[in-house]
C-alpha cells in the first residue's frame, strides 16, 4: 500500500531588536521575563500552535540586540489556514506579532525560508558592539542603560596593544564561562576600538561564534589594561593560561549589543530601520 508523505513544515525567519534592560537574557526560563519567551508567546496566539524558536544567539541578561535571528517551523496545516503566512515577505504576520510585542521588542521582518536555513548553524559571522563612557561630563543620562561608565581615563593605544593578542584563532577558557562537553576555542576576526566622540569609547567584536560571557570578559580586561592597571601583555598571558580566575571581572551588561549576524549571500540579513550612533 502507497504512503503518504505528510508535507515539511514551514519555515519561517524573523529578524528583531530589543532593549534588554528588562529581561533576563534572551533564552527562555522557567518563571522569568525572556525575549524568546515573549517571543514564543505572541507567535503562538498568532499561530494558534505551540512555538518553538531556534537563535542566533543568546544574550544575557540586560544585554540589548540591533539584529538578533531567530527562525521556527510551523504546520503546513496551519499555513493553509492563515492568509498571513502566504508569501516570501510575510508583512502581516509582522504586523501581528508587532501588536502582541511590547515597545522593548522590535521586529524588522518575518520571511519564509528554505528548511536549509538555520539561525543558529547558517550564521558565518556575528558582531557585537561595547559602548564605554570614560568622562563623567561625556555622560548622557537618558542612555546609562546602554553603557559602562568607568570613572577614569583610558589610554586607547594600551588597549588596541592588548586586543592584537585576542585576533585570530584560540582557546578562550580564561575569557569564557565554561559549559559542559562544549569547546571554548573560537576565532576571533576584528577587534576595532575608536572614539565616537569626547569621554566616548565603542568597542566592536566581530567572529564567527562566541561562547558565554566571551565578549564582556574581554571588556573586562581591555579596561583593566585602558586604565593602566594591567600591561597589554598581560592579556597574552591570561589567554594563554586558560585560567578564569586570572581575567578580570566581566564587563557590566548594559553596554554590550548584538550589532550583526550574517549569513552570506544566500540569505541576506534585513536592513534595521534605523542606526544605531
Amino acid at each position: 500500500m502507497r504512503t503518504t508523505r505528510a508535507p515539511d513544515p514551514v519555515r519561517v525567519r524573523l529578524d528583531l531588536a530589543y532593549d534588554g534592560a528588562g529581561y533576563a537574557g534572551f533564552a527562555r526560563q522557567p518563571e522569568q521575563r525572556t525575549v524568546q519567551g515573549e517571543l514564543e508567546a505572541a507567535l503562538a496566539a498568532v499561530l494558534g500552535q505551540p512555538a518553538l524558536t531556534t537563535a542566533a544567539g543568546r544574550t544575557d541578561r540586560g544585554v540589548h540586540a540591533l539584529a538578533q535571528v531567530v527562525h521556527l517551523d510551523v504546520d503546513p496545516t496551519v499555513v493553509r489556514a492563515r492568509p498571513l503566512l502566504v508569501g516570501r515577505e510575510l508583512g502581516a504576520l509582522r504586523e501581528r506579532l508587532a501588536r502582541l510585542l511590547e515597545p522593548s521588542i522590535t521586529l524588522w521582518q518575518a520571511t519564509r525560508v528554505g528548511a536549509g536555513f538555520d539561525a543558529r548553524f547558517s550564521a558565518v559571522a556575528r558582531g557585537y558592539r561595547y559602548r564605554l563612557v570614560d568622562d563623567l561630563a561625556a555622560c548622557d543620562p537618558r542612555r546609562r542603560g546602554e553603557q559602562w561608565v568607568v570613572a577614569e581615563p583610558l589610554v586607547l593605544s594600551r588597549m588596541r596593544a592588548a586586543a592584537r593578542y585576542l585576533l585570530g584563532e584560540h582557546d578562550f577558557a580564561a575569557l569564557c564561562r565554561r559549559a559542559p562537553g562544549r569547546s571554548t576555542v573560537r576565532r576571533l576576526d576584528e577587534v576595532a576600538l575608536h572614539r565616537p566622540g569626547p569621554g566616548r569609547l565603542d568597542v566592536r567584536l566581530r567572529g564567527p561564534a562566541f561562547c558565554h560571557q566571551q565578549v564582556r570578559s574581554i571588556l573586562g580586561c581591555l579596561v583593566e589594561v585602558g586604565r593602566g592597571r594591567r600591561d597589554p601583555d598581560w592579556l597574552r598571558e591570561v589567554l594563554a593560561g586558560r585560567d578564569r580566575s586570572r581575567a578580570a571581572r566581566v564587563a557590566p551588561p548594559q553596554g554590550l549589543t548584538l550589532e550583526q549576524v550574517s549569513y552570506g549571500r544566500r540569505w541576506p540579513a534585513a536592513p534595521p530601520r534605523w542606526v544605531a550612533t
